[in-house]
């Protein structure tokens, strides 16, 4: 082996790279050769401190088949490490020593940071190899054999398989010591995790200074020192750097504990906190309010005041004489409020009765922001280039609170519930222009607004505006009247302390004009407040129970791991991060300008090398999240909260004998599209350009689940099943195929052939079945085929019907057989009329071309007699809320409230009663329906609906609608939370429901009422469908289950059918939770369902006894005096607010 001499490309002094002392010891590699090597010599045959021979830079004539010679040369070269050798002729064996050389190394001049950036590239990827390769034995560093048989290296090889989610939820939870007593101005006591999270944000807002840079690890020596690592560059420092601390950050706590209140807390504990000027390089930004501008002769101040002077040097703005004491004691407290209690009520009194009160508020404190010069242009130079004046931006101690639209009247109420009147708060209308900026500044704590209602000042956001070379001339100490700029909205002419985005995972994106505009904000702290941060951070199931683990076998634990792979949704997911941290919270290193990728680059990227993770990329991660996420474990929780228990249960269910022939029918259509297209190309359902059609066929089958799918190609399915049978033929298909159209055929014929099921078809409705009814009355009222009701065996009646039927018998109660059946053709033909008129505005809006006629006399009144129903919906809720909301405001005073139904007249009642138990159909009776589903949420809600409330939720509207109408016809109070209503509907909806003892069901659609509600007086949920998004199932559950809940017990239940799609996506969700698996972004995108639905499975006709069966009486007829009730019947028990009275309505004949 022999060396050849290398040019010095490092120009600070050689001794310095020489002397070991102030290198990083990391260990030793052993090399093996086959025979004794005289001549490796190194550098001039010098010995170093180590008492080793000095590393060659160049080794010539060495085989070393893993390369690891050539790295250590090329490191040694270009000074990342330092090395020495020795051999150990005894065994064979070239020991090399490896010093690891900082880069901030003492005397380096800064040389190591300007190295070629190929060099740096090629040496970070070296020293990777480099590091997992260096044994930490000590014996071995003595040159002597290793005194152990299991190595320890210097970068521990193994594995680290924690995921995202993994490290969320075992981030650590805060330890700030818990702030002592009552905050001033909360009613609520907190628990102690609560204390500790808002101390800890206290914390973070009032002492930021710079926190250790979370982008490096630290790695150990021999010699116990401690260096830097960043492990995506190998950057390699002996001193830890310091990054400014974040005032703010993501409080992320576990769905259900308190966010909210923390939050209010954090801004009573902060309350006479004053913002400070935002700092600006070029200048010295002084606090000021009019007085001082005006009076004050501090150097600051005519410092301040030489700012308006421009190019023409104005006369400065000065009133004249000096200022009088008060005047300088409304500077003090307005400038400096925090430890004055001028906020108290006795010392506001002594203020107003001293007539100070008024001038004190309208001596608005405020800064000068002169424009920022170009960059390169400071000092004389910069005063040169001022173009326009400073503008003028007043100081606030108030927070501003975004809110998801459907939460801010429920953030209202939460206020309301646990602050007193000393927190100032405006609730923002969205009709309502903003006040003006001194008076948003001054007069409020808290200005909650709507997302909605913000993004509507973000069209004002000219703020070049607001510089100008004018000085405010109102009256001194007289409120400014002169601040208001019409394409400036006045969130933009403030400091604020403040900004507080609820449910702000929304932040993630970077390019809406409402991130864009909270940009443009000045504030001095932001938080992000959400549960799931990212789609797939949901955190554990706090209260839900723990499962039973099983010890592992002794082998299994043994065995190690691959490294594992990081999958595309957690990329998205750090992709939101990211976002969140670098365009909102502004953290540093991530929100440099300089650096706009720097996270990418130095946090996610490294995370999905090919590989896999390299050691401390993971760690990196760690650091970063929990130097922004203020977030308890679960178990710190627990051992102080403890939550209802979850029971959450799916439940599976047979179809309905109707249903099965719909559900058939598409899975025939499946099994014609496979055959025929012979499962390739593009016609092929499953093709890959066809996600859009497989996905409505999906949706398609889940309404099937609930109710029937209204269809009209019967005879085009029968045609193209038998030409898939001659195609089949003429191609020799496989025996397989044979059978599956076959099959087809016969459920196509089987469903033509049914004349109930076609009468089925041709209404938009759930039909139930009811008994007790006369036959002539039946036969006006279904609106069926003669056919199809001599073949029916049941009766069979929608909703609507039988909801018409009791209003009309109810408002004529003693009408004949005769009047009832007439009663029925007209509401039939009524019901006729309005399906022809929606036929043709679908045809209308398919083609233009056609000529639709009007809609008749019947439809319009039909139409009106719906807006008519929904208004009355609206004003009973209105009637119950404005109760509600006086019950709420007199918890706080002691008085009492009254229910907001009045009972009905007893005397008129009971004569109605006995009228109507002398009708042809007073003894109705209403059971089961065509929908399982359908049966068994009525059931839940009839037997536990006295005492509990129900939230229940889907993703279709119309699956809600169908339900709707069902509790209607059965008299069940409920609220319908969807789309179909406006935002302030859906407010006030939420805080009835919460408030009011009258309604005992809550509809919700899930994308409008998954997030942010607190809905804790209901216990029990029902999904419609199984949710295959992990994340959005768990949000909606958090709406009961979480703190205020009173129920020892959460009730939560999946509706499924059996043998279906929907019991493989129950089981097959279950079984990726379990794993920690990866959720395909779509329920059609996960392997093992469209594997399912790929290939069609024909259902039976159910044999078995349905579930669960209904029997209630079409009337609410009370039991008359002398007779006892005939049949026990369901009781639902109402209560109305306090004092609490039990209103008991029954079912009777």
């Amino acid at each position: 082996m022999a060396t050849m001499q290398v040019k010095r490309v490092f120009k600070a002094t050689p001794n310095i790279y020489s002397s070991l002392k102030n290198f990083l010891p990391a260990g030793t590699i052993a090399f093996n050769i086959d025979s004794p090597l005289n001549s490796f010599t190194g550098d001039n045959d010098l010995i170093a401190e180590d008492a080793w021979r000095s590393f060659p830079q160049v080794v010539v004539g060495f085989r070393d088949e893993t390369g690891g010679i050539d790295s250590i040369s090329f490191l040694v070269r270009h000074r990342f490490i330092a090395a020495t050798y020795s051999f150990d002729t005894a065994h064979r064996r070239l020991l090399v020593r490896v010093y690891v050389i900082p880069w901030d190394l003492a005397g380096s001049r800064g040389e190591l940071r300007e190295r070629d950036e190929n060099v740096v590239l090629k040496g970070s990827k070296s020293l990777k190899q480099l590091f997992l390769r260096i044994n930490t034995d000590p014996s071995l560093w003595e040159g002597r054999s290793a005194s152990s048989s299991s190595p320890g290296y210097f970068i521990s090889p193994n594995p680290d398989n924690r995921s995202l989610l993994d490290i969320y939820n075992a981030l650590p939870s805060p330890s700030a010591t818990p702030t002592k007593g009552r905050i001033p101005g909360l009613r609520t006591n907190l628990y102690n995790y609560q204390r500790r999270s808002v101390a800890t944000m206290i914390a973070r807002e009032t002492n930021p200074g710079t926190i250790e840079h979370p982008l490096y690890v630290p790695m150990k020596g021999l010699d116990g020192r401690v260096f830097y690592m960043q492990p995506a560059t190998m950057e390699i420092l002996s001193e830890l750097p310091r990054v400014s601390a974040v005032r703010g950050g993501i409080l992320c706590e576990e769905l259900g504990t308190g966010k909210t209140i923390m939050i209010l807390s954090l801004i009573l504990g902060t309350l006479n906190q004053l913002a400070a000027p935002e700092e600006g390089i070029h200048e010295e930004r002084v606090p000021l309010t009019n007085v001082a501008f005006r009076r004050f002769q501090t150097a600051p101040v005519i410092s301040e005041r030489a700012k308006f002077s421009g190019r023409k040097k104005r006369k400065e703005p000065i009133d004249a004489g000096f200022p009088s004491l008060a005047e300088i004691i409304l500077h003090k407290i307005r400038v400096a409020p925090e430890g004055i209690p001028w906020r108290e009520p006795e010392e506001q009194e002594r203020l107003e009765r001293h007539r100070m009160w008024k001038p004190l508020m309208a001596n608005v404190p405020f800064y000068l922001h002169t424009p920022d010069p170009p960059e390169a242009a400071y000092g004389r130079r910069a005063r040169q280039q001022e173009t326009s004046g400073p503008k003028v931006m007043y100081l606030s101690s108030a927070t501003i609170v975004i809110v998801p639209d459907n939460l801010r009247r429920q953030w209202a109420n939460e206020i309301l519930k646990h602050c007193t009147d000393l927190l100032r708060v405006l609730l923002v209308e969205d009709n309502r222009e903003l006040p003006e900026a001194p008076v948003l500044a001054t007069y409020y704590d808290v200005i909650l607004m709507s997302q909605s209602r913000f993004s509507q000042e973000a069209k004002k956001k000219n703020v070049e505006n607001l510089h100008s070379w004018n000085i405010c001339d109102c009256k001194l100490l007289r409120r400014c009247k002169c601040s208001r700029r019409k394409d400036v909205s006045p969130l933009l002419q403030i400091r604020w302390k403040r900004l507080v985005v609820d449910e702000g995972h929304n932040t993630a994106e970077k390019r809406t004009e409402y991130a864009i505009f909270s940009n443009l904000m000045s504030v001095e702290r932001r938080w992000i407040v959400t549960g799931t941060p990212t789609t797939n951070l949901l955190g554990l199931s706090f209260g839900a129970g723990s499962e039973l683990m099983y010890p592992e076998d002794e082998e299994e634990a043994m065995q190690i791991e691959p490294q594992r792979l990081w999958h595309g949704d957690e990329r998205d997911d750090l992709r939101k991060l990211g976002h969140m941290l670098s365009h909102f919270l502004l953290m540093m290193p991530f929100a440099s300008k300089s650096e706009p990728k720097a996270f990418t680059n130095l946090v996610a990227n490294p995370l999905f090398a090919p590989s896999g993770p390299y050691p401390g990329d993971i760690d990196v991660l760690v650091q970063v999240m929990a130097s922004v996420m203020v977030r308890h474990r679960i178990e710190d929780v627990e051992s102080e909260v403890t939550l209802a228990l979850l029971d959450h249960k799916t439940v599976l269910l047979d179809l309905d004998p109707m249903a099965v022939k719909t559900y058939n029918l598409i899975q025939a259509t499946i099994a014609v599209n496979a055959v025929d297209s012979e499962r390739m190309h593009q016609d092929y359902l499953f093709h890959p350009r066809n996600t859009s059609h497989l996905q409505a066929l999906v949706a398609n089958i889940s309404n099937v689940m609930f109710w029937h799918v209204v269809d009209s190609g019967l005879d085009e399915r029968l045609t193209n099943s038998q030409l898939a049978l001659e195609n089949l033929n003429k191609r020799n298909g496989t025996p397989e195929d044979f059978e599956l159209i076959q099959q087809s055929i016969y459920h196509v014929r089987s469903a033509m052939d049914d004349p109930v099921w076609l009468a089925l078809q041709n209404q938009y409705n759930i039909f139930r079945r009811v008994d007790n009814m006369h036959p002539s009355i039946y036969s006006t009222w279904c609106g069926f085929a003669e056919l199809a009701q001599k073949t029916s065996p049941v009766m069979l009646l929608s909703p609507t019907a039988l909801t018409e039927l009791r209003k009309s018998v109810t408002q004529r109660p003693l009408s004949s057989i005769h009047q009832i059946s007439e009663n029925g053709r007209m509401y039939v033909e009524k019901e006729h009329a309005y399906r022809e008129y929606l036929r043709l505005q679908d045809r209308k809006k398919k083609s233009t071309r056609e000529k639709v006629p009007e809609s008749d006399r019947q439809t319009r009144s039909y139409e009106s007699e719906v807006r008519k129903k929904a208004q009355e919906k609206k004003d009973e809720m209105k009637r119950e809320m404005d109760v509600a909301l006086a019950r709420l405001n007199a918890a706080f005073s002691g008085e009492e409230t009254t229910s907001g139904t009045p009972p009905k007249d007893a005397a008129s009642r009971t004569v109605q009663s006995a009228m109507l138990r002398l009708s042809p159909v007073a003894n109705v009776r209403i059971r089961n329906s065509t929908s399982t589903k359908l049966d068994y949420i009525l059931h839940e809600v009839l037997t536990y609906g006295a005492e509990d409330k129900f939230l229940i939720f889907s993703e279709s509207a119309a699956t809600l609608s169908f339900i709707a109408e069902t509790f209607d016809l059965c008299r069940i109070k409920y609220l319908s939370f969807s789309g179909q209503h406006d935002r302030e509907e859906r407010q006030s909806m939420i805080t009835t429901f919460e408030t009011s003892d009258l309604y005992r069901v809550l509809l919700l659609e899930l994308k409008y009422g998954a997030r942010g509600l607190n809905l804790v007086s209901a216990s029990r949920v029902i999904f419609c469908e199984p949710v295959w998004k992990a994340d959005v199932e768990s949000q909606a559950i958090k709406r009961v289950h979480r703190i205020g809940q009173t129920r020892t017990v959460v009730h939560v239940t999946t509706l499924a059918i059996k043998s279906t799609f929907e019991e493989v996506m129950v089981a097959r969700s279950k079984a990726l939770r379990e794993n920690k698996q990866e959720f395909a972004k779509a329920a059609t995108d996960d392997r093992t369902i469209r594997d399912f639905i790929e290939h069609p499975v024909f259902l039976p006709v159910p044999t078995e006894a349905r579930l669960v069966d209904i029997d209630v009486p079409l009337f609410d007829l009370p039991s008359p005096p002398s007779a006892a009730p005939q049949r026990p019947q369901p009781v639902i028990e109402i209560t109305s607010g306090p004092p609490r009275k039990r209103l008991k309505v029954s079912f009777a004949d």
